[in-house]
């Protein structure tokens, strides 16, 4: 909280923050660089949850703790912050790329939000 409030003490009125996150999703599908399929727990993860992914372009397949977020979490983590989401962007890979996408190409593993302080959209 501390960081998003000492970043929004920073922003000029037409100042933004991106904030790239992980998307819930990622935690339970899977993709062409993460696994998720060895932990069926992380569909019943709610927010502030630990999660548990596998990055699989990687020699180290260990798997990564994480903190699941929800999108209705995030929204009142940066209220609280003082900030406000101006634009949310779940992109998603496109078919003709030349990767073997698995679920990139209908599900987004990654939200994007961008944000504005809150004083200054009123």
């Amino acid at each position: 909280m501390e960081i998003l409030q000492g970043l929004r003490d920073l922003l000029h009125r037409d100042g933004r923050i991106v904030n790239l996150v992980s998307s819930p999703e990622i935690y339970t599908h899977e993709w062409a660089s993460f696994s998720t399929k060895d932990f069926p727990e992380n569909k019943y993860a709610k927010s502030g949850d630990q999660v548990r992914i596998v990055q699989m372009d990687t020699a180290d397949r260990r798997a990564v703790i994480d903190i699941i977020w929800t999108p209705t979490s995030y929204k009142a983590t940066y209220q609280k912050a003082g900030l406000a989401i101006i634009r949310t962007y779940k992109p998603l890979a496109k078919t003709s790329e030349p990767y073997a996408w698995v679920n990139e190409t209908t599900i987004a593993p990654w939200t994007i939000y961008i944000l504005g302080a809150s004083r200054y959209l009123i």
